[in-house]
C-alpha cells in the first residue's frame, strides 16, 4: 500500500491492487476479498473539540440520566474524529467500501482501549455518524463525549450502504454482514491508530441501541467464535433494547402496532427480499397503493417521521392479509430471514448487559428477559439484565443505558 501526503486534512490510502481485487472476486469471496477487507481505504480529519465542548456535551446529555455525573464532566479532556472508510464485504461477498467515524482523546499520550457504538436504525442514510459528528440530536456527539472524551478510542460504523460508502442495498438486521462489516472497521481502526502514532491497548467494548443492539450480540457472536483473527480482545458488551429474536419483535408490532412501526416494518422486508429473493412480488406483500410506492417512500432520503406519515399506522393497511398469514404460520421465506438473523441463540464467553427499559414501546423488554434465559439455559456464566425504569422509552434509554454501560466498561 502507498500511503498520499496529507492535503488539507484529508489522507488516502490506495490500494494497489484494487482493480485486480475488483475483477478477482467471485459471490462467495475470494482470498483476494479476504485478505482486503479490513483495509484502511482513506480517512479524513472530521473535527476538534475542546474539553470545554466535551464537558458541556457530557453534561448535557447524560445529566438528564438522573445521577450525578460531575466527576464525567469534570474530567472532560479534548477530543477529535476522523472519518474513515474501509473495505468490506457485501451479503455476497463482494468486495465494497463502508464508512464510520473514529473518535479519540486529542492528546494521545497512553494506551487506549477500543468502544464500539452501534447506531440505531436510520432510514436517512445521512443520519449516520460520519455525517452527524456535529449534531446533538443524534447518537455520534454524545458518544464522542462520553467515549473519546474519557479515555478511550470510540468507533462508530455507519453501516453497509449508509454514510460515506458504497450507495449499496442496505442488509438491515443482517446479521452476518452487521458483524463482520464492523469486525472489519476495527482492523481499520487498528491501521488509523498506527497512521496517527496513537497506542492501543488490546481491550475492546462494545455497545449499541436497538439496531445497534442486535448489531452488537451479532458482532460479539462473530468475535467470540473466531478470536484468533481479531485485533482486539473482546472484554465486555452492553447490547440496548434490541430485537436479538426478531419474531418476537414481528408478533409484538402486529398485536400492538406501536407508533413509527411501519417504516420499520418496510425497511426489513424490503431488505430481507433483496437478500433472499422472495418469490412475492410486492403486490403480494403489500396492499395498493403502498406495494407501488414503499420502495421511492423507503429509499435512504427520509426520517423514519416522515416515512411514517406516508405509510398506515395500522400493519393490517400495509400488509396483505395473506403475507401476514404465510408468517404467523411460519410457511413464509420472510420469517425463516427473521430466524435466521436473530441473535439470542449463543452462549456468550464475555461479560454480557442487556439494558432494556420496562415501558420500552417499540420492543418489550420480555424480548430481553427471554434472550436472557436462552443464553443461561446454553451455559452462558456473565449474563446481566438490566431493566430501565418506566420513565425511559426506546429511543430516550440511549442516556442512561451508555453512561451506565460506560462506568461498567471503566471497571475492566
Amino acid at each position: 500500500m502507498l500511503l498520499t501526503k496529507p492535503r488539507r486534512g484529508s489522507i488516502t490510502i490506495v490500494v494497489l491492487s484494487l482493480f485486480i481485487v475488483f475483477s478477482g472476486c467471485g459471490s462467495n469471496g475470494s482470498s483476494s476479498t479476504d485478505s482486503n477487507a479490513g483495509k484502511l481505504v482513506q480517512y479524513d480529519f472530521a473535527r476538534d473539540y475542546s474539553a470545554q465542548e466535551v464537558a458541556q456535551v457530557t453534561d448535557g446529555a447524560f445529566s438528564q440520566a438522573g445521577e450525578d455525573i460531575s466527576d464525567l464532566v469534570d474530567s472532560s479532556t479534548a477530543a477529535k474524529a476522523y472519518i474513515v472508510e474501509y473495505y468490506t464485504t457485501d451479503v455476497n461477498g463482494q468486495l465494497i467500501i463502508a464508512s464510520g467515524l473514529v473518535a479519540l482523546p486529542a492528546t494521545a499520550t497512553g494506551e487506549y482501549p477500543i468502544a464500539v457504538y452501534m447506531h440505531g436504525t436510520m432510514f436517512n442514510d445521512q443520519g449516520v455518524p460520519s455525517c452527524t459528528f456535529n449534531d446533538p440530536d443524534h447518537e455520534a456527539l454524545p458518544t464522542i463525549a462520553l467515549f473519546a472524551g474519557h479515555g478511550y478510542v470510540a468507533v462508530m460504523p455507519d453501516y453497509i450502504g449508509q454514510g460515506k460508502g458504497a450507495k449499496v442495498a442496505r442488509p438491515y438486521l443482517h446479521a452476518a454482514t452487521a458483524a463482520t462489516s464492523t469486525a472489519d472497521m476495527l482492523k481499520a481502526a487498528k491501521e488509523l491508530s498506527l497512521a496517527l502514532n496513537v497506542k492501543l491497548n488490546s481491550r475492546l467494548f462494545i455497545c449499541g441501541l436497538s439496531q445497534g443492539g442486535h448489531a452488537t450480540t451479532a458482532l460479539q457472536r462473530y468475535i467470540e467464535s473466531t478470536p484468533a483473527t481479531q485485533p482486539f480482545n473482546l472484554t465486555a458488551s452492553a447490547p440496548f433494547a434490541g430485537p436479538y429474536s426478531i419474531p418476537i419483535a414481528w408478533d409484538y408490532w402486529l398485536q400492538n402496532n406501536p407508533h413509527g412501526v411501519s417504516p420499520l416494518v418496510v425497511h426489513l422486508i424490503l431488505a430481507y427480499n433483496r437478500i433472499y429473493h422472495f418469490s412475492d412480488t410486492l403486490s403480494d406483500i403489500f396492499l395498493p397503493p403502498y406495494d407501488t410506492t414503499v420502495e421511492s417512500i423507503d429509499d435512504g432520503t427520509r426520517s423514519g417521521d416522515q416515512m411514517y406519515k406516508l405509510l398506515p399506522t395500522e400493519l393490517t393497511s400495509l400488509l396483505q392479509a395473506s403475507f401476514i398469514a404465510k408468517v404467523n404460520n411460519k410457511t413464509h421465506p420472510f420469517y425463516n430471514a427473521m430466524t435466521a438473523n436473530s441473535t439470542y441463540n449463543f452462549a456468550p464467553k464475555t461479560p454480557t448487559r442487556l439494558y432494556h427499559a420496562i415501558n420500552d414501546e417499540l420492543l418489550p423488554y420480555s424480548s430481553s428477559v427471554f434472550t436472557q434465559d436462552h443464553m443461561i439455559s446454553l451455559g452462558a456464566k456473565q449474563v446481566e439484565l438490566v431493566i430501565l425504569s418506566s420513565e425511559w422509552n426506546h429511543v430516550s434509554s440511549f442516556m442512561p443505558s451508555m453512561l451506565s454501560a460506560k462506568r461498567w466498561f471503566d471497571t475492566f
